[in-house]
């Protein structure tokens, strides 16, 4: 199935986000639901650590600046793709801290879109922008209000 046979509502890429064990630690899964492989940018998504910006953070409705690095990149290569089987999952563990000055105040998170697209093992993994398509994670309200992690107090 080619790539351009997927609509937003249809592909086949679920992105969940919540808080992680750790204070101000956030946990994002990617997770390919249907038969084919895709590959995920890494670049401006939660897969680039902090090279790039891909969160926008409000607390009490102030936005919280980004203060973590932002790369200047050519192509991408193979290295800076992830690849996704089907029935398959990717998670990581981010460290809000390490980018942002975050106060003792609940912070309203919202995702950049994230390149992905769909791909075929038999050929060589290449990003090729005319079989971008959009993933959305969801906007989330961190921490939860109701159940703040360890060592963070309302």
């Amino acid at each position: 199935m080619p790539a351009t046979g997927h609509s937003a509502e249809r592909l086949p890429l679920a992105c969940n986000a919540s808080p992680g064990d750790k204070p101000w630690q956030l946990k994002v899964t990617f997770h390919n639901r249907g038969p084919a492989p895709f590959v995920i940018l890494r670049w401006h998504s939660p897969l680039d650590a902090w090279f790039s910006e891909f969160l926008s953070i409000e607390q009490l409705g102030q936005p919280i600046p980004y203060m973590g690095a932002k790369a200047k990149r050519g192509a991408p290569s193979e290295d800076d793709l992830l690849l996704l089987l089907p029935n398959s999952e990717h998670t990581e563990l981010l460290d809000l801290t390490q980018a942002y000055q975050l106060h003792n105040e609940p912070a309203l998170i919202k995702f950049s879109s994230i390149a992905v697209q769909e791909v075929q093992l038999d050929k060589p993994l290449t990003w090729q922008p005319e079989m971008q398509l959009s993933l959305e994670c969801p906007e989330l309200m961190f921490p939860l209000i109701d159940q703040l992690p360890t060592g963070i107090s309302k």
